[in-house]
This record gives structure tokens, C-alpha cells and sequence, in this order.
């Protein structure tokens, strides 16, 4: 009789049988982590997608308060541990085994891994059809300029104003300002534009958030081709302005908005700077940023101190009300211990920075725009069995007395750029950027059109899109053999560079030689990188790789040297990559060069 791989405890009961019992408990209780982490998680953000967790890998948050976000998470925990112990007193090992199958498939299927490949696997004609490429002249502008402010609030829905829900407005303060200014109630949520960094890519440029493939390469070419309204606006004379309180680099952020004509930035090191560690500790907020309050008065002082100049485009991301995990910062008073404190919170902290702006020589001349960047993860517990349509907050301030507008026109996201820039009283043609309509016409959105299924069409390939992320040429810089290129000078031998504290990150260089040489070169290399468990840094070479080296697991410069053959350089000029594994931001996956220098071998 066949001995079989796994048999039953009770038929065996030697050293063999129970390690492959051991190795089957265990297969089960990985599977069925995995199980729980998903349909707990799918419990907190009901609308996420696989998509999300890509975009979102390089998180790094520590405030999380899951349990008063999501009681039902002990439950889950419970439960799980319960079955967990039933089904091994019970089960056999080929059960077990099956079991284990099923909990991956439920893991599969929760995580809709197989819906994001299969759309990224089949293409759309939506941009071929309908993305209208930006045409906006110096002659579109008005005579005077208006600057545009926008206040993007954290999951910050329309529907927080009704008492009926939440028990109280929490948003009295804000909810005054929709009633004498545009603001649009029929939102449709959109796959691509449901998460921060999805919101500043729809918001400036009118098109859905679709994550690079996981290469390091593609991060920094990523939509790097497509113009937006921070491209427009600069390349007319604007100054540009960024703002958050968290990291500058926090999920890819800094990648898309530098690219995109960003000049100056203010995050947490730039709020921080001169701060002691009780201070800073003080001021404290969700998803590892600090208070809003403490961002907007630091933007007031710019405004009061007349630092900033007009025309201006000043973008901000507020923190305060990131759920799971919200952290109630020190200014804020504590009501219903649970996020409305927040959400209350953030309606005084946003209406008073708003008053104060109207006291400076600006508020005449701007445009205001004050709008949730998408819906909360998790709808928020209501206390009414009342009926509600979820969708975000939106006012428009200052805009021009000529447009019109319908309150509860469909929209999404995708329309949110045509509509900044005709409330700027720029000249739109056919009143569309992107793929978006303006919510100032009366053209509809694209989420509207009988014919074509938007909520479907955003989430497949397109030949355009990718085009928007096509490499960019490097520049190459005239350089002769034997000269020194260090972190002081090298921003003159390269097209994009980060700075972060004094020290210069870059992930490539341009260089031009005088000819073609007659010997192999030879580069020594000095840097410093951000580290991780295995560091490991790749050289290339006109875009084949020349060598990879393994670091050493220490802080501080590390030199490398590497032979560029002859019969390799078919051209003097010299595209170098540096690409380093860290993932957690893009800023870590380059590397701070002190020297480098390229000889020819005698």
C-alpha cells in the first residue's frame, strides 16, 4: 500500500509524521494571518485597491490607534485565534492543507490582485478619444493675474456638515462658506483619484494616478512628460509654493511635484528647523505629520510678511484628520473621543488660516479653493438610519462674478483642474484639460457619457499614458578626463537633483567627453546612500548595467571603482545611473555623490 505525503496524526504517530503535522499547523497559520490581515483590513478601507498598496509602499508611520478607529479589529483577532486552535485539535494534515488553499484564495480575491492585472493587461482608446492635450497661450491669462491657493483637507467629506448623521455639523465653519460661494455636491468617486498622491496628480493634471511598474528606474521618469496646470502657471510667471508637515519625500510626492515646476517646498524638516524634540513631540499629528495649525502659521507669516510673490500658485496638503490612527493634535479640544475631533478641529484650524488670509494685501486678487483630496477610507459611524450620497468637500472663493455654474452637475476628480483654471479666468479650450470638463460649463463629464465606461476605461493601459512617462533625454555636460565632480559643483552636471540637509541626491549624470577614447576608463566613485538590510548599489552605462556592488552596512562614504570599456563607448557622450536599492523613497534610492572622477587606464 502507497504511503501517502500527509496522513492524519492518529494513523502515525513517529518523528516524521509530526513534523510534517508541525510544517501543516504552520502552513495554516500563515494562510490564515494572511486571511484575517486582508478581510480586516478590507474592514477599514473598504474601497482599497492593490493599487493603493503599491503606490503607498514606502509608508512609514507609527500612530496608528487601529482599535479606536476599528473596534471589530479584536474581534477579528479573536475569532481568528479561536478557529486557528479549533481547526488544528480538529483537522487533519490534508485538510489542513486545503484549508490553507482556501485562505489564500480568500487573500487573493480580497486583495483584488487578479481585477489589477487583468486591466493592466488590456488596453483603452479613452485618451485617444477624449484627453485634451493642454493649449493654454500667455494670451488665454486675464490682463491682471490671480493667484490660486488650494487647500487640500484629509479626507474631508461634504457630508460632515449634517447634524442628522454625526450628531452635530462638523463643519459649521465651512458650511457657511458654501452658501454664498460655487461648490458642487454630485461626486462620483473614480478608481485612480481615491488617495492623496492620486488627488495631487488628478487635481493638477486631469488625469487618474496609475502606479509605475515596481522598477527603481521609473520612479523619477514617472508622468514626467505630461504638462499640468504647475507647468502652465510657471512657465506664465507664477511663483510656485508646496506645502504639508509631512516628510517632503513622503510617498513619492516630491518626484511628482519637483518634475512638475514646484520651487518651494515646505514639509516637516522646514517646519521643524530650530525646534526642540519636546516641541516637536508637541506638535505631533496623524500618519507621523505634525499639526496643521502649526503649517498654516507658518504659511500666514509668509503671506503677512508679503514673502510670497504674485502671481503664485500655493498648493497645501493638510494631515490632521488621516484615518486609521488619528492623532488628536495639542490645539484641538477633545469632545467625542473619536475622529470627529478631528474632523471639528480641522474646520476651525482651516476657517481661521482663511480669515487671517483675508486681512493680507493678497485675498483680493486669489482664488481659494478649499476641498477634501478624497473620501475617508472608511465611512464614518452615523447615528440616523438617514440616506447620504459620500463625496468630497469643495468651495470655490473668489472667483470671477462671470461664471456660472450648477451646483449638482456629475463630477469627478478628472474635472477638477479644467475648473481651477477657468476660476483663475483663463481661457480653456472647449473647456477641458485632460480628461476632464470644467464644473464651469456647461459641458458634461466624462462620467456621464452613455457610450463609454469611464469607471472601467481609467483603470486600463494606454499607449498615451505610458507616453507621459517615456525617459527623459539626459543632459550632457562637456567634461575632460581627470576632473573632479564633488557634491558642491555637481547640480551643474545634472537635469535633477534633491537636496536634503546641504547634501545633494541624485540618480544619474550626463557627461560629455572631448572625443571618443582610445583606452578603457576608469570611474572611482565616493557617496553615501541610504541603507538597507542588503545595500546594493547598480552602475549604468548608456542604459546597460556595468557592474553591481554590494555596500557595506555602515553609515558614512563608500568608494567604488569600475572599468567603462572602450568598445562600450561608441559615443562621447556618457549617460551614468546610479541606482540604489533602498525603496523607501525616491530620495533614498539615489545617492550622495562627494567625488567622482573618470581616468583613462594607462
Amino acid at each position: 500500500m502507497k504511503k501517502m505525503l500527509f496522513s492524519t496524526p492518529q494513523k502515525k504517530t513517529g518523528f516524521g509524521a509530526l513534523f510534517k503535522t508541525a510544517l501543516c499547523a504552520l502552513l495554516l497559520l500563515a494562510t490564515q494571518c494572511l486571511a484575517t490581515i486582508i478581510l480586516c483590513a478590507r474592514s477599514i478601507w473598504p474601497d482599497f485597491e492593490y493599487e493603493q498598496i503599491i503606490a503607498n509602499a514606502n509608508l512609514n508611520t507609527t500612530d496608528f490607534d487601529l482599535l479606536n478607529f476599528s473596534p471589530e479589529i479584536k474581534y477579528y483577532l479573536i475569532g481568528g485565534i479561536t478557529l486557528y486552535l479549533l481547526l488544528i485539535s480538529l483537522c487533519s494534515n490534508r485538510f489542513m492543507l486545503k484549508l490553507s488553499g482556501i485562505f489564500i484564495l480568500i487573500f487573493i480575491w480580497q486583495l483584488r490582485i487578479i481585477p489589477y492585472y487583468y486591466y493592466r493587461n488590456t488596453y483603452t482608446d479613452l485618451y485617444e478619444k477624449y484627453y485634451q492635450a493642454p493649449q493654454i497661450t500667455a494670451a488665454d491669462f486675464p490682463e491682471h493675474k490671480r493667484n490660486l491657493l488650494v487647500v487640500y483637507m484629509e479626507s474631508t467629506e461634504n457630508n460632515f456638515s449634517d447634524a442628522e448623521l454625526y450628531e452635530n455639523n462638523l463643519l459649521p465653519r465651512l458650511t457657511d462658506l458654501t452658501k454664498s460661494n460655487p461648490h458642487f455636491s454630485n461626486y462620483n468617486m473614480l478608481y485612480g483619484t481615491n488617495y492623496t498622491k492620486a488627488a495631487l496628480v488628478t487635481g493638477l493634471c486631469g488625469i487618474p494616478y496609475s502606479t509605475p511598474s515596481p522598477k527603481m528606474e521609473s520612479i523619477y521618469n514617472h508622468l514626467r512628460n505630461i504638462t499640468c496646470l504647475s507647468d502652465i502657471l510657471s512657465n506664465n510667471g507664477y511663483e510656485t509654493w508646496f506645502a504639508q508637515t509631512a516628510d517632503h519625500f513622503f510617498a513619492y510626492t516630491d518626484v511628482f511635484y519637483k518634475s512638475h515646476k514646484y520651487k518651494n517646498v515646505i514639509d516637516r524638516q522646514v517646519l521643524t528647523q530650530g525646534m526642540s524634540k519636546e516641541d516637536i513631540k508637541k506638535y505631533k499629528s496623524s500618519y507621523g505629520g505634525l499639526s496643521d495649525k502649526l503649517m498654516f502659521d507658518y504659511i500666514l507669516n509668509l503671506f503677512k510678511n508679503q514673502t510670497v510673490k504674485e502671481p503664485f500658485l500655493f498648493t497645501t496638503f493638510t494631515i490632521d484628520t488621516h484615518v486609521p490612527g488619528t492623532v488628536l493634535p495639542y490645539n484641538c479640544p477633545k469632545k467625542y473621543g473619536d475622529v470627529r475631533d478631528n474632523i471639528a478641529c480641522a474646520d476651525t484650524v482651516v476657517s481661521n488660516f482663511i480669515s487671517e488670509f483675508q486681512k493680507t494685501p493678497y485675498w483680493e486678487n486669489t482664488t481659494v479653493v478649499i476641498l477634501g483630496d478624497h473620501p475617508m477610507f472608511k465611512p464614518l459611524k452615523v447615528y440616523s438610519n438617514k440616506d447620504y450620497k459620500r463625496g468630497i468637500y469643495n468651495v470655490f472663493l473668489n472667483t470671477p462674478k462671470e461664471l456660472q455654474y450648477n451646483s449638482t452637475k456629475p463630477y469627478t476628480p478628472l474635472d477638477l483642474t479644467a475648473s481651477f483654471i477657468e476660476a483663475l479666468g483663463i481661457k480653456l479650450v472647449n473647456h477641458s484639460f485632460g480628461l476632464g470638463r470644467s464644473l464651469f460649463s456647461d459641458i458634461p463629464s466624462l462620467i456621464t457619457h452613455k457610450d463609454y465606461n469611464l469607471k472601467t476605461a481609467v483603470r486600463q493601459k494606454s499607449k498615451i499614458y505610458e507616453d507621459f512617462s517615456l525617459t527623459v533625454p539626459p543632459r550632457f555636460v562637456p567634461y575632460t578626463l581627470g576632473e573632479e565632480i564633488n557634491n558642491n559643483n555637481i547640480k551643474t552636471y545634472v537635469e535633477y537633483a534633491e537636496t536634503i540637509l546641504e547634501k545633494v541626491f541624485v540618480n544619474g549624470i550626463g557627461l560629455k567627453l572631448e572625443k571618443l577614447p582610445h583606452k578603457n576608463l576608469e570611474m572611482e566613485l565616493t557617496f553615501n546612500a541610504m541603507l538597507t538590510s542588503k545595500p546594493r548599489l547598480i552602475i549604468k552605462l548608456n542604459q546597460k548595467e556595468l557592474e553591481e556592488f554590494k555596500l557595506e552596512k555602515r553609515p558614512g562614504p563608500q568608494t567604488v571603482k569600475v572599468i567603462l570599456p572602450k568598445e562600450k563607448i561608441t559615443s562621447p557622450e556618457l549617460n551614468l545611473e546610479f541606482i540604489n536599492n533602498n525603496f523607501r523613497s525616491a530620495v533614498s534610492q539615489s545617492i550622495n555623490i562627494q567625488k567622482l572622477i573618470i581616468r583613462e587606464i594607462q
